[in-house]
């Protein structure tokens, strides 16, 4: 039987997203809007940027040709690579002696033009051929199922792919973020692909948070953050109460926040066409959140008349703030719209809600209040 592949949890990536955010903005007094622009994210990760960089440049491996293979200089290059100053992405340093480097295989060969040969050939398959799962099985045959060694040497192939690791760190944050994974003493090809898949994963869940460009190793930093500092730091955002709710519950609120499931069917049963104009179309129409789902606790995200069914271009308009309504269930529409987009959008000041019940008020006064841009 097929183990099932891990996954990250929404709810519990969004709850440590919005922890991760109060806690740079709060070590920086900068609101936290991108990976790149911001000074306590680019203080304490841009250093792999830089490491990377460093090392390809060590290690000129675009230059290597197949009759190097053998001469001690793919070895030397690579020691090179590992051994610099600030690279903390490896524990190349002989802190426990030299013996424990994870690279010592590299010195040990030096006597050995067999095995020289046998390190260099598997080195330069490694960054001259796309086999990549043969090379990091040829590589384990040299190192031995060390992670952060294989994983350095990986990253610095392309770091737009791999990354490094650092284990416990990592299964740690995993865990925080709901995913059933370890990596620890279990080096393989196989774990380190769903490692890679899994911080692809919390990439993409970035950049529709962020909604602007984030790479792998932003991901690689954000997660690491999580377990390396913030849980440390006791900044870590409390979900005992979610995971404390049944499987079936968890779902339900997972499903909600992408649009799906019980409070998608709810205020379809509920408002059974758009709430505005009257489509019945329900592949066109739009399960919104009135009072957004970041800033609503877990019952309020459940609940229908948290909710508006409506057609694209209202539901856009609604989610940006141009248009809201009045506890009447009248259009409120923005100054900021002029006539033209008013009538492209089909959108005017007679249109109003087909149903309003006292429980939605609380909602549209705080989509009026935080949402609605009147002026």
């Amino acid at each position: 039987m097929t183990a099932a592949t891990p996954t990250i949890d929404p709810y519990l990536f969004e709850k440590q997203y919005e922890a991760f955010t109060k806690f740079v903005e709060e070590k920086s007094g900068v609101p936290f809007v991108s990976f790149a622009s911001h000074p306590y994210t680019d203080e304490q990760e841009g250093y792999k940027y830089q490491i990377y960089r460093a090392a390809r440049d060590k290690l000129s491996f675009q230059a290597w040709k197949i009759t190097d293979i053998g001469n001690g200089e793919i070895i030397s290059a690579t020691i090179e690579a590992i051994e610099f100053q600030n690279n903390n992405l490896v524990p190349w340093q002989n802190r426990y002696g030299d013996k424990n480097r994870p690279h010592q295989p590299l010195y040990e060969a030096a006597n050995d033009s067999a095995k020289v040969k046998e390190i260099e050939t598997a080195l330069f398959n490694l960054y001259h051929t796309s086999n990549d799962e043969n090379s990091f099985n040829e590589i384990i045959k040299i190192f031995g199922r060390n992670y952060s060694i294989l994983a350095y040497l990986y990253f610095i192939k392309d770091s737009s792919k791999y990354l490094p690791i650092a284990p416990t760190y990592f299964d740690k944050a995993f865990a925080l973020l709901g995913a059933d994974f370890k990596t620890n003493k279990r080096c393989s090809w196989e774990n380190y692909f769903v490692y890679l898949k899994l911080i692809n994963t919390i990439k993409t869940m970035l950049i529709e948070e962020l909604e602007n460009e984030v790479s792998l190793l932003d991901a690689h930093s954000f997660t690491w953050m999580l377990s390396a500092q913030m849980e440390k730091e006791n900044a870590l955002t409390d979900v005992s109460g979610y995971l404390n709710l049944s499987r079936t519950e968890r779902d339900s609120i997972i499903k909600s926040r992408i649009g799906q499931g019980q409070f998608r069917q709810s205020l379809i049963n509920y408002w059974s066409a758009c709430a505005v104009t009257g489509c019945e179309e329900q592949k066109l129409l739009r399960a919104s959140h009135i009072k957004p789902w970041s800033k609503s606790e877990d019952i309020e995200r459940l609940s229908l008349y948290n909710g508006l069914l409506l057609s694209p271009n209202l539901d856009l308009c609604f989610d940006a703030g141009f248009i809201s309504f009045d506890n009447l269930g009248h259009i409120l529409i923005s100054h900021k719209m002029n006539i033209t987009d008013l009538e492209a959008l089909s959108i005017n000041k007679d249109m109003k809600l087909s149903i309003i019940s006292p429980e939605h008020e609380k909602y549209l006064q705080y989509h009026r209040e935080h949402i609605y841009k009147e002026y």
